[in-house]
């Protein structure tokens, strides 16, 4: 296998500088490495010889196909020597991540693949995905400083970028504006805190016909923030070496969620009811990121405002993020072109990108700020779309990143059965996870995100 290709080194300088930008269009420099012939003309382009690339991000059987496809061809009318087969296969599971690296050894990865915000630390350790400084210091117009802060920095080590987002938001609160209404509830505003969440879902549950919210609670992964944090709790560190689970803060959290299902019955108990209760219009409150709608278009019978997350007891606003990005793949013969292809595919054009086609098609919520701003004006946007990019203010990053998320989540899945069968308490619950986890977090010293 490759050595992962090094960028220079970007302590002590500027985001901007240590990255700079590099866009949708690509400089003579950059087409002359990948052994393009210097011009940006048509018989220019005619004449390279034709690169054939490979990726799992999708296929034709996704939700978002047209948008990628809309995307592709675009870019293929550019530069018609690129072409890039979409094979899918992308996935979050663990499986999935066992299988790169597995392809990674036998030099079969896809030029570009597909990396869950949370996968692409693990990634990096496994040396599979290739730093993006060369091509990012060396372009100029690509911009991060487009990109929410806290998307770009979930997908860093070390001052150097492995993957570019194509959507990124934090767990924000959905709300059925009908139900609302019919029952006499005010929305949410920008004030709500959990106390007025749990108000206004006693008076939108009707029993056995309706639930004011339906949310399954903290189920680990990158979520936990966002259950934790307003209430001062926490799950890990930044360090991701100290865990605050078992803390007088958390407790009181955690005690909450689970009085939702078993004191106030303002929501189901997990696992006990099938279909998509919100969508069906059974529940008057869901949570979700901005990237919830796209799956509602055309199938919502009532208007589904999204609202901020609310303020907790603690008096903060705190939700965790997430994302997809893009890598390009250790086992990559052509890293250039797989880079200018990337760099249009999530740059500004608005035809070469995807972000682009989301705006027209509706299919996804861009995460650059200034498409953001286009698809604030179409006909896809869910209302009071304008609070989406405000929301990066409040967002963190869903951790752990590091390889022990893999471990964190099975413990925290095996302990939280037992308590949603009131098999334990909470405090018994949430002490002996802190015992099971502790043995990880000490293997993690040493790890650092920015090393």
């Amino acid at each position: 296998m490759k050595d992962i290709l090094e960028g220079p080194q970007t302590r002590g300088q500027t985001r901007r500088g240590v990255v700079g930008a590099a866009g949708g269009v690509i400089g003579a420099a950059l087409l002359a490495a990948c052994g393009a012939p210097v011009g940006s003309g048509e018989e220019a382009q005619k004449a390279r010889q034709p690169v054939n690339l490979t990726t799992n991000i999708q296929s034709p059987a996704s939700t978002q196909w047209g948008a990628y496809e809309a995307a592709d061809r675009a870019i293929r009318e550019k530069y018609p020597w690129l072409r890039m087969e979409y094979q899918g296969g992308s996935s979050s599971s663990f499986e999935a991540m066992g299988k790169l690296v597995a392809l990674a050894a036998s030099d079969s990865l896809p030029d570009m693949f597909y990396a869950q915000g949370t996968q692409i630390q693990f990634y990096i350790s496994k040396k599979i995905a290739v730093s993006m400084a060369p091509y990012l210091n060396r372009d100029k117009a690509f911009d991060l400083n487009d990109f929410p802060k806290v998307a770009i920095d979930m997908y860093s080590r070390g001052g150097q970028v492995y993957a570019i987002p194509y959507d990124h938001g934090p767990q924000m609160l959905w709300y059925n504006a009908n139900l609302f209404k019919k029952h006499g509830v005010q929305p949410p505003t920008s004030k709500w805190t959990w106390n007025d969440v749990l108000e206004a879902a006693k008076k939108l549950t009707v029993e056995g016909q309706q639930w004011g919210i339906v949310n399954n609670g903290p189920t680990a992964a990158w979520i936990m923030p966002s259950y934790f944090g307003p209430w001062g709790g926490s799950w890990v560190d930044d360090t991701e070496t100290k865990t605050g689970i078992n803390g007088a803060n958390s407790v009181a959290a955690m005690q909450y969620w689970m009085d939702l299902f078993f004191k106030h019955k303002v929501a189901p108990v997990p696992g006990t009811t099938q279909g998509d209760l919100y969508l069906e219009g059974k529940a008057a409150m869901v949570f979700g990121g901005p990237w919830s709608y796209r799956g509602w278009i055309g199938k919502l019978s009532f208007e589904s405002p999204i609202a901020d997350w609310p303020i907790g007891p603690a008096g903060k606003r705190i939700s965790a993020s997430m994302g997809s990005g893009y890598p390009i793949s250790v086992n990559s013969k052509h890293r250039d072109e797989t880079w200018l292809y990337e760099s249009e595919l999530l740059g500004k054009d608005m035809n070469r990108s995807v972000m682009g086609q989301f705006v027209k098609t509706g299919f996804g919520t861009p995460v650059r700020f200034s498409m953001m701003k286009q698809f604030e004006k179409s006909e896809f946007a869910m209302p009071n779309v304008q609070i989406v990019a405000p929301a990066g203010s409040y967002s963190v990053i869903g951790r752990p990143i590091s390889p022990i998320k893999l471990d964190l989540d099975k413990v925290w899945s095996e302990e939280r059965a037992k308590l949603l069968k009131q098999e334990v308490s909470v405090k018994d619950m949430l002490d002996t996870v802190a015992r099971r986890i502790q043995p990880f977090l000490d293997q993690n010293k040493g790890w650092d995100a920015t090393k």
